[in-house]
């Protein structure tokens, strides 16, 4: 058995996941991902399996790879969108992925970002790296509004840790279940224009696909009443771009 490993964060992150691909004497070779489809089509093949990270799985490498020994690829990660889930179907490869691995991570990562941003630690620490000595006015988050659109376990977990810290929590995701919505005491939204009109912070933290591709379009940035910090720990391209920058551009952002 022959496995491509291309994943920076699994190869990188010492830990059980490492012993148990050891112990199972397979053939390892690493390549440091992600990797373009241009390096994975001469060398899919030659594999039984891929334990992948943002690759370009595109059809060309599924096909190619089916074609030699190819029979699992295996996302380290839960996001799916660079792999080309309806080719792998067709050729009979199959997909995995790993639910539920890091939503306590992210979430917290996204609090660690708030936390910097409103408390000027980034801002401080480059100020201090240059031998200054400069006090900014950081601000609380407690009593801020936070709106989470997707609430899958990330988001899950993000509405806990913010209803502790003082957060009002909101939230909008048109596939949550009745359960997770009762039992989560959150206020959920029904439309996401509305949810946006009145929150300091919109987190983002759903999947990529045709539905969610650029959802957070100008339209949606403009409906809010005052100005928004967008957190996206999702893809980038959930949030339409070009109408991001136009947005920035508008803005007169402290320096």
């Amino acid at each position: 058995m022959r496995i491509l490993l291309t994943t920076t964060s699994f190869t990188d992150t010492p830990g059980k996941h490492q012993e148990k691909l050891k112990s199972l004497n397979y053939k390892v070779d690493v390549l440091r991902g992600p990797l373009k489809e241009e390096i994975l089509l001469p060398i899919i093949g030659n594999y039984d399996g891929i334990i992948c990270g943002d690759d370009e799985i595109t059809r060309k490498v599924i096909a190619t790879g089916k074609k030699g020994k190819l029979k699992v690829i295996s996302k380290y990660g839960i996001g799916l969108d660079k792999i080309d889930l309806k080719s792998a179907d067709e050729f009979g490869i199959l997909v995995c992925k790993t639910p539920g691995v890091n939503h306590i991570t992210v979430s917290e990562h996204i609090l660690a970002l708030l936390f910097s941003f409103y408390k000027n630690i980034h801002l401080e620490y480059n100020i201090t790296r240059e031998g200054k000595w400069k006090r900014l006015i950081g601000h609380e988050i407690y009593g801020k509004k936070i709106g989470i659109v997707g609430y899958g376990r990330i988001g899950h977990e993000l509405a806990q840790r913010s209803k502790a810290l003082g957060l009002i929590v909101k939230a909008y995701d048109p596939y949550a279940t009745n359960k997770s919505i009762i039992d989560s005491k959150v206020d959920f939204i029904k439309n996401i224009n509305e949810l946006v009109k009145d929150i300091d912070i919109l987190a983002l933290t759903l999947p990529l696909n045709e539905e969610t591709q650029g959802m957070i379009d100008e339209k949606i940035i403009n409906s809010a009443s005052k100005k928004m910090i967008i957190v996206n720990t999702s893809r980038a391209l959930i949030v339409n771009q070009k109408d991001l920058i136009q947005s920035l551009n508008r803005l007169t952002l402290p320096c």
